[in-house]
C-alpha cells in the first residue's frame, strides 16, 4: 500500500498543482468577461486598457544566467542527496542538470567566440 502511495502522491500532487493554476487563470478571466459585458449592458465607455492582457512580457533569459542556475542547482542537489542518504548512489541524480549546466556553459562560449569572429 505504501508503495503504490509513494508513487501515485507526486503525480496527483503535480497534476493538481497544474489544475489549480489553470483554474484560477480561467476564473480570473471569466470575471472580466463578465465585467466587460455587464458595462456594456448598462453602456459604459470600456477603457482600452481592459482588453489588454495582463501577462506580462517574458524576458529571454541569458543563456550564461541559465548554465549558471543549473550548474547551482546540480552541485546543491548532489551535496543534499550525498549527505541525506550518504552515498553516492542517490546522489548521482544530482550530477544531470550539473552536466546540462556545463553544457550549456560550453554553448555560451562556443556561440560567444563564433560571433565575435563573425
Amino acid at each position: 500500500m505504501e508503495a503504490i502511495l509513494g508513487i501515485l502522491v507526486p503525480f496527483t500532487t503535480a497534476v493538481l498543482i497544474i489544475a489549480i493554476i489553470y483554474l484560477a487563470k480561467y476564473f480570473k478571466e471569466k470575471s472580466r468577461n463578465e465585467l466587460i459585458a455587464k458595462a456594456i449592458e448598462h453602456g459604459k465607455d470600456i477603457s482600452p486598457d481592459l482588453f489588454k492582457s495582463n501577462d506580462r512580457p517574458r524576458k529571454q533569459s541569458d543563456p550564461l544566467t541559465s548554465a549558471l542556475v543549473s550548474i547551482g542547482v546540480g552541485i546543491g542537489l548532489f551535496g543534499a542527496l550525498y549527505f541525506f542518504f550518504e552515498g553516492f548512489k542517490f546522489a548521482a541524480f544530482g550530477l544531470i542538470p550539473l552536466f546540462i549546466g556545463i553544457g550549456q556553459l560550453v554553448a555560451y562560449f562556443v556561440n560567444k567566440k563564433n560571433k565575435t569572429q563573425d
